[in-house]
């Protein structure tokens, strides 16, 4: 069955049983109209009624105050019930009168108590079977028109979402290019590389001296020198960072070496001034180029700027493109359900 035509049966079931559930509501709310009616009657009957004359002052008195109190608030919330509705909503109040009545009123006054209570539990029993009648006739509300439209609505605004976002990607993947091609054009993947391998000359030199330097910190150590001979003994960086006074103390100490230390006292001898020279150079060059490149990022600086609000931009979309997406899917979950009612009402399968 075609969705329209599968809407209109539902539509006129559904008025057919509205009509049904008026007369249901009508038969109830003549029936309470009457039980409110003697309830009411009672409870006049209750205020009228003389007190027993065998009763002690001390407790007549609080036996008025609270028939006073019983009858006026019950009488209150009856004259507030005008149909089954109302009773539904008052019910947990009503309820509060089966004992909420005084120690001596339920004494002296029992069968009319009694009474009462049974004609408010008739009209609680009452509800109870309206509320069912009423659940088993009444059809629910599907406005499948309103879930259809809102569906196509979400599904406009996530294509547009899509839309935005992949302009703002095509955006980003532009400026990305461009950064790339002015970098290139500065040269900054030039003077990145010859960093890196600055850097790793240097560390290459530097580890070279080093490791001459660690072989000579056990003999050093036994010499207990002390000063700067502890130091090194300690600390073989110290050839790199004072060359001067690790050759003067090398001189000291190289001819009382053993042999296997004497190699590395002497190349250090031959060769630390030149390669301690050959740091300095090449940190010196490795600054400047650093200076170079931190001028040319820089320059990109204000366009990755723009790259990065961009990409925030991307995220805000893709996020809104989630909830869309979830808001679509509780839709599409709520308009199957809806139509699943449909058909079990009908009988028939629904075309999708």
């Amino acid at each position: 069955m075609k969705l329209e035509q599968a809407l209109e049966r539902y539509e006129r079931i559904k008025k057919e049983q509205e009509r049904e559930l008026e007369k249901i509501r009508k038969k109830y709310n003549k029936r309470l109209k009457k039980d409110l009616k003697e309830i009411l009657k009672k409870l006049d009957e209750l205020e009228r009624k003389e007190i027993p004359k065998n009763i002690d002052e001390r407790i007549k008195r609080i036996l008025e105050g609270e028939r006073k109190s019983y009858v006026s608030s019950l009488r209150t919330a009856l004259k507030s019930i005008e149909n089954m509705e109302d009773l539904g909503k008052r019910l947990p109040d009503l309820s509060k009168f089966h004992v909420g009545h005084g120690k001596y009123l339920i004494e002296v006054f029992d069968r009319e108590i009694y009474t009462i209570n049974k004609l408010l539990k008739g009209i609680s029993e009452d509800y109870a079977s309206y509320y069912r009648e009423i659940s088993e006739k009444m059809l629910e509300e599907i406005d499948v028109h309103s879930l259809l439209r809102e569906m196509r609505e979400v599904r406009d605004a996530l294509e547009r979402a899509r839309e935005e976002r992949d302009k703002l990607r095509r955006l980003s993947d532009e400026k990305h290019t461009k950064l790339t091609k002015l970098q290139e054009e500065k040269g900054l993947p030039q003077l990145e590389e010859e960093i890196k391998e600055l850097a790793s000359e240097i560390r290459k030199i530097e580890i070279e001296i080093r490791s001459k330097a660690s072989k000579l910190q056990k003999p050093l150590k036994r010499m207990r020198l002390g000063g700067f001979a502890s130091e090194f003994a300690k600390d073989s960086g110290l050839a790199i960072e004072k060359p001067q006074r690790t050759l003067e103390l090398l001189k000291n100490v190289e001819p009382k070496l053993e042999d296997k230390y004497r190699k590395p006292a002497r190349w250090l001898l031959e060769n630390l001034p030149e390669k301690v020279s050959e740091i300095t150079e090449k940190r010196a060059r490795l600054e400047e180029l650093g200076e170079k490149k931190a001028r040319i990022l820089e320059e990109s600086t204000s366009m990755e700027k723009e790259i990065w609000e961009i990409e925030r931009l991307i995220e805000e979309k893709e996020e809104e493109i989630r909830r869309l997406k979830r808001r679509l899917e509780h839709l599409e979950k709520e308009f199957e359900e809806g139509l699943r009612k449909i058909e079990d009402v009908l009988g028939e399968r629904i075309e999708r």
